[in-house]
């Protein structure tokens, strides 16, 4: 018999049983994101102490996308798991995926379609590669051109989370049995390391190609997938106990293996040897902690996750994630203002720390507008792929 559920997955702003501090774990997700890709183009390694210091700091944000894929793991099983027998399980699913997915990504790239003159970009076919979310499988990832990568670089991370809503949603609707489920999210993690380890030792493919690639990835959002489904058993109490003391703990551990990997010379470079075998898997644990640290009543962290700004951003976070680094790339938005900063006043520093502002304040203008003007419209006809209750059974 099914287990009787514990907890109701975590709805969206406006439903009484929405968590605001998840929005700003989300908004936190997206600044890390923000914050290495406005220094992407900075030289890592330069004369200036400060200024490494600075772009040393900046690449903790990698870890962003890791954070977003726990995050999804823990909110779609959520939904998966609550409405696993309900009427129109699957179409409910695929038509709400598909109106808060769909429209912004295939709008952004026909705008990049239609820009292809003035922006350079030379497709060569790879527009088909991008329009089926197959950017992350490495023979068709090198077959896309710089000119086109240039734009669309981030857009992997949408391929694997696209890669994995088509195969979870089967797997949670097959199974159902809760134990089971956690099991099997738990099992396939675990493959993850084993497979990145593999590539790293017989070359498969490069170590950035592995990186993109679905199967590598999966336990990040799988453990996110895990603790969605434990607390929602007789497990909520213990695991949330034992939060606020697993996400520090991982955390340190993975940045001291880091450490001691690189004897101390790449400390918060996230693809050194650690991570792209054994490391991504204990930080997304410590993300998940995290996770469950901000689900804990009347917790400091539930409190900090609330702030208004995080959560603006959280709501914003995927037309941010869509356009930023498309105007960051673009010479005249996000290179000139760089460059004329390092030029005129001789300051590399300057340069790094100020040089994307413009980008960001476009992107974040546009994303808002998107949301309002554009996005706004589909996520409102959401409403008509609600799972109905059945009486008896919890809301």
């Amino acid at each position: 018999m099914r287990d009787q559920k514990i907890s109701r997955s975590v709805p969206m702003k406006g439903h009484p049983d929405y968590i605001p501090a998840l929005d700003g774990i989300r908004g936190l997700a997206i600044i890390l994101v923000l914050i290495i890709h406005l220094t992407l183009q900075s030289h890592p390694h330069t004369q200036s102490l400060l200024l490494n210091a600075v772009i040393g700091f900046c690449n903790l944000g990698w870890a962003g996308v890791d954070l977003f894929f726990v995050l999804s793991g823990f909110l779609i099983t959520g939904i998966l798991y609550d409405g696993v027998d309900r009427p129109s399980f699957f179409r409910n699913f695929y038509a709400r995926r598909f109106l808060r997915i769909f429209p912004l990504y295939y709008a952004s790239l026909l705008v990049l379609l239609l820009l292809s003159g003035p922006l350079g970009i030379g497709w060569h076919g790879s527009q088909f590669i991008l329009l089926g979310y197959l950017q992350n499988v490495a023979p068709l990832r090198a077959a896309i051109p710089a000119t086109v990568f240039q734009y669309t670089g981030h857009f992997w991370s949408l391929a694997v989370e696209e890669q994995f809503y088509l195969v979870w949603p089967c797997l949670v609707f097959l199974i159902r049995d809760r134990k089971k489920l956690i099991i099997t999210a738990l099992t396939l993690a675990a493959m993850a390391p084993i497979l990145r380890t593999t590539i790293l030792l017989t070359h498969i493919v490069s170590r950035y190609e592995c990186y993109e690639f679905t199967l590598c990835r999966m336990d990040s959002l799988l453990i996110g997938s895990a603790l969605a489904l434990a607390i929602r058993g007789p497990a909520r109490s213990m695991v949330l106990k034992f939060s606020p003391a697993v996400f520090p703990l991982l955390l340190f551990v993975c940045i001291g293996f880091q450490v001691w990997v690189t004897n101390g010379n790449n400390l918060v470079a996230g693809h050194g040897d650690f991570f792209y075998t054994v490391g991504f898997t204990p930080l997304a644990v410590s993300f998940a902690a995290l996770v469950g640290c901000a689900l804990r009543p009347r917790s400091l962290t539930g409190h900090i996750f609330q702030n208004a700004t995080l959560r603006w951003f959280g709501r914003h976070s995927y037309g941010i994630y869509i356009m930023h680094f498309i105007f960051l790339n673009t010479s005249f938005i996000g290179k000139f203002p760089r460059l004329f900063l390092e030029t005129k006043f001789h300051s590399e520093l300057l340069g790094v720390v100020l040089g994307g502002i413009p980008a960001l304040l476009i992107t974040l203008i546009c994303a808002w507008l998107s949301y309002r003007y554009y996005e706004g419209p589909f996520l409102r006809l959401k409403r008509h792929f609600q799972a109905r209750v059945q009486p008896g059974t919890s809301a």
